[in-house]
């Protein structure tokens, strides 16, 4: 059992540390070959094809489970803990919500959207249907990317560890690979920040990837689905910090109003697990 996991676990770190080096060589996020970055979500996967093929090792998964009472759970729990933390942040330091100047109508009643946006000039109900399309499609988009990293961290990785220590501690390692996974990805500039230094990047952020592990480890614990921890992920990723998008800071640091969302879901996944005791999955469901 021992060999699989060691195995899967060093060809992922294996090609997230590829993947950075060309990236990181080519010039950063600034690097011609910068679109790459999609690919480091399709590393698990391959991770886990290679030691398939290796090893013999199995997989299955029960596609079919997709628990309908968890599905706006996993599209808003993420999102939901982070505004609800980093708005108030937001508002303290600023005042006000900063929203962007362009969605103040102007004299004529329309919204005067950027040229880059690429949606010109809206009505309140134009401005309202681009937002809510933009939203979803990048859920949907976010979403399927995610999936490939949950074939390997959550839906065969999480499991084999339960099944060696317990649910809640193998939540928290299958977390902790996750989140030192992708340090190279911030180091080399395929994850880049605004005005953040990589190394301080590095340094931080692994802090909140490991608290939203908690959070998707206790959603598979709950659901053995495939389905709902790859929409919580895409949630993550799409949502986390979505309002956030159509806000100008003046006052507020973006690191301050960061460390505050990394907080909630930190507290979120460490109150899950406690006070709400996970369920190992069922023999035979996933091996």
């Amino acid at each position: 059992m021992k060999r699989p996991l060691l195995a899967f676990v060093a060809i992922a770190y294996t090609l997230s540390i590829a993947l950075s080096l060309i990236i990181g060589l080519t010039g950063g996020f600034r690097s011609p070959l910068v679109g790459l970055r999609f690919l480091s979500m399709f590393i698990p996967a391959v991770a886990l094809m290679i030691v398939r093929s290796v090893t013999s090792e199995d997989l299955r998964i029960e596609w079919n489970r997709l628990p309908a009472r968890y599905i706006v759970v996993a599209i808003l729990l993420l999102p939901a803990a982070m505004h609800a933390a980093m708005l108030p942040v937001a508002v303290a330091y600023e005042g006000r919500l900063p929203w962007e100047d362009w969605l103040t109508p102007r004299a004529d009643g329309l919204y005067h959207t950027p040229a880059q946006r690429g949606w010109g000039t809206l009505t309140p109900g134009g401005l309202a249907r681009h937002i809510a399309v933009n939203a979803v499609v990048g859920l949907v988009i976010v979403s399927i990317l995610a999936f490939f990293e949950e074939i390997g961290w959550r839906a065969w990785l999480l499991p084999r560890l339960v099944e060696r220590t317990c649910p809640r501690l193998g939540v928290v390692i299958t977390s902790a690979i996750w989140a030192l996974w992708h340090i190279p990805f911030q180091l080399s500039g395929v994850q880049h920040a605004d005005g953040v230094l990589p190394v301080a990047l590095a340094l931080t952020l692994p802090l909140g990837i490991f608290a939203a592990g908690l959070v998707l480890g206790w959603l598979w614990l709950r659901t053995e689905s495939i389905w709902i921890v790859s929409l919580a992920h895409g949630a993550l990723n799409a949502w986390g910090q979505y309002v956030f998008k159509y806000m100008q800071f003046v006052r507020a640091p973006d690191s301050i109003v960061g460390a505050a969302g990394i907080l909630a879901v930190l507290l979120l996944g460490t109150l899950l697990l406690t006070l709400g005791p996970p369920t190992a999955p069922r023999p035979g469901s996933v091996l």
